[in-house]
């Protein structure tokens, strides 16, 4: 675990916290010397918010935080349109036990710890996607809800045609002898078990054309990013639905100070407990975007399929593997050394090579 350093120079002005919530913002404010001078509540709006920044900002400077939660991106592009950058710090929740554990959590104490932290320079800093990456992240991240959605309701569907004993091909959603084949089955069928399956049929559809208008609407957007397209022609496994994610969820690989560093922020990488002298492996920490994940761990599944280039010798490192560990545990290793040879592309150049990435392919 990376420890964090005290700050060598104070900030020299206010210091104030914000626990934001859909209706209103707790605040608490710290002076020069640490000590809380006001705590508060107003109106989770704009005016509200602008008018109390105003009010501090003509005392003296004001640097902010608050934490990564489901509405606090208003709160970001306000903040970073009055105060600049470099004086919004944004907080990782799952790194702040202090505020989550405390024995007598209220909103006030909830907003002096964000302020306190950031007063001591110890905040754990949240990635926050601005301009064209967090329009890329919002059409990624849609996709994959109506990937999954669409995924759930196939599923369903398959469910009720084996409970009348009609088989599916595995293709059957995708070709037009298929469908044309699901939909004279659909005719033919009566009671509630025929109206479920026509209302799952219309909206497999519906969703399938949907999925179809994000992947478009990617495909737009990552022409802004000529990383992504070297993502694309560099690494094995990864193509034009996958890079995409990983770019958009993990931002640029340069904000890492290393190849490791950036493994982590996958959650692919092992936890530990050491006490006594004993250190304990937990398993995959699980850190980080799950989209991010998947999409290295399906980049590998991808190599498994693979009938030559690059994706082969993945495969046998992957296979070779497979007769000493489980499964599981060889594709999440062989995503995590992925990941850090996304790193290296970026920082050093380096085009992608088995054999530094994975070792002896053997």
């Amino acid at each position: 675990m990376q420890k964090l350093q005290r700050r060598g120079t104070r900030f020299k002005g206010w210091t104030m916290g914000l626990d934001l919530h859909k209706r209103f913002i707790q605040y608490s404010v710290l002076d020069r010397r640490g000590d809380e001078v006001e705590n508060g509540r107003i109106d989770a709006s704009r005016k509200s918010l602008l008018k109390l920044l105003v009010a501090w900002r003509a005392k003296a400077a004001v640097q902010v935080s608050f934490e990564a939660c489901g509405c606090f991106v208003w709160v970001f592009d306000a903040l970073v349109e009055v105060l600049g950058r470099e004086d919004v710090h944004v907080a990782q929740p799952a790194r702040l036990k202090a505020i989550a554990l405390s024995p007598e959590k209220t909103d006030a104490t909830d907003a002096w710890w964000l302020a306190h932290y950031l007063y001591e320079g110890q905040l754990p800093e949240a990635f926050v996607a601005e301009g064209a990456l967090r329009e890329l992240r919002i059409a990624v991240r849609e996709l994959r809800a109506v990937t999954k959605e669409h995924a759930n309701l196939k599923r369903r569907f398959k469910s009720h045609l084996a409970q009348i004993g009609e088989p599916l091909r595995g293709n059957a959603f995708e070709t037009k002898i298929g469908k044309a084949e699901l939909e004279a089955l659909l005719a033919q069928q009566t009671g509630m078990r025929g109206e479920a399956l026509k209302c799952l049929w219309r909206r497999i559809q519906d969703l399938r054309r949907e999925r179809n208008e994000w992947a478009a609407r990617i495909e737009v957007q990552a022409q802004a990013f000529p990383e992504i397209e070297l993502l694309q022609k560099e690494l094995a496994g990864i193509g034009p639905t996958l890079a995409p994610i990983l770019w958009a969820e993990l931002g640029t690989p340069q904000r890492f100070h290393s190849a490791k560093a950036y493994a982590k922020a996958t959650g692919l990488t092992p936890g530990y407990r050491e006490s006594g002298g004993r250190r304990k492996s937990v398993g995959m920490t699980r850190a980080g975007s799950s989209d991010a994940r998947w999409a290295l761990t399906r980049a590998i599944l991808s190599c498994l399929r693979c009938q030559r280039g690059d994706g082969v010798a993945v495969k046998e490192w992957v296979q070779a593997r497979f007769k000493r560990k489980p499964k599981k545990v060889v594709i999440v290793a062989a995503a995590r050394k992925l990941a850090e040879a996304v790193w290296r592309l970026f920082e050093w150049g380096e085009a992608f090579d088995l054999k530094r990435v994975y070792g002896a392919a053997g």
